[in-house]
């Protein structure tokens, strides 16, 4: 590269003697003004590949900075599987099947705990229905009544069974009745989610009955909100008030009694004909 400039600009240099001669004889040489161009042309080039050549080399070392913090974050993260590896190595093995069986539980404890897992299988909102007496009293003096064996010709005849009361005998059209016993009105309420209507915001109602709606009422008013007090500081202000008045009240009446009694004793001094003498510093 040193070399093609020093070449460049000797050419400069030779067709810039050659020209200047030609115009100090007064004759200027076409072919010496052309061969000037032509060795500044060569000049530009050779600054042209210098620029290109100093882009690549900047270039070259950005990437090699880039393969530095590469092989940087390589050899870390060799480093770690390798730590790793002697951490795993490191872990104690041991053989399942010749490892103890596990602790045997007891039904009794079994059973204790599963009692707990019932009341999570309701919604919360579950509650038992409440025992109605009037019905078990109604229901005692017929089951002693059915229960009582027919003495007959002194013999006891046994009670016709009814088929309804034994589980183990179900008609056919008895199936849909007991799918509707199992299935209670207070249960479809969270079996059957179709029933609740869903509103995903509050109603026109709700939102005036709050208070964004005594806002709203306050602004058509022509009232300013932010100047309303609520219930507990408005009467905390009345209450001020009220007190401030019987204060200015009270002062106002000691006033009027002090000024009655001055005048009260200005007039029985003028009645008696007293007069006040000054005050005279001297006489002491």
């Amino acid at each position: 590269m040193y070399s093609q400039f020093q070449a460049s600009y000797q050419r400069v240099e030779s067709s810039l003697q050659k020209l200047s001669d030609s115009i100090a004889a007064y004759n200027p040489s076409v072919s010496a003004a052309d061969e000037l161009v032509a060795a500044d042309e060569a000049v530009k080039q050779n600054v042209d590949e210098l620029v290109k050549h100093q882009q690549n080399y900047h270039r070259i070392q950005e990437l090699r900075a880039t393969t530095d913090s590469l092989d940087e974050t390589i050899k870390t993260t060799l480093r770690l599987l390798a730590d790793a590896r002697k951490d795993i190595a490191s872990i104690p093995t041991f053989d399942t099947a010749a490892s103890t069986p596990s602790a045997q539980v007891d039904i009794h404890e079994l059973l204790t705990y599963a009692k707990f897992i019932a009341p999570t299988t309701v919604p919360p909102t579950y509650r038992k229905p409440l025992k109605d007496e009037h019905t078990q009293q109604s229901k005692a003096p017929d089951s002693t009544t059915d229960n009582t064996a027919q003495i007959s010709n002194g013999l006891s005849t046994p009670q016709a069974e009814d088929p309804d009361s034994n589980p183990a005998f179900i008609r056919s059209d008895n199936l849909s009745n007991l799918k509707s016993a199992i299935t209670e009105e207070k249960d479809l309420a969270w079996l059957v989610p179709n029933n609740d209507n869903f509103q995903p915001w509050p109603t026109q109602a709700v939102m005036n009955s709050g208070a964004l709606g005594e806002i709203q009422r306050m602004v058509e008013r022509g009232e300013d909100p932010a100047l309303k007090l609520s219930k507990e500081e408005q009467a905390e202000a009345d209450r001020k008030r009220e007190a401030e008045e019987e204060e200015r009240k009270r002062k106002r009446d000691e006033e009027e009694r002090r000024a009655k009694e001055m005048f009260g004793a200005a007039a029985a001094g003028q009645r008696r004909g007293t007069v006040v003498e000054a005050f005279n510093p001297d006489d002491l």
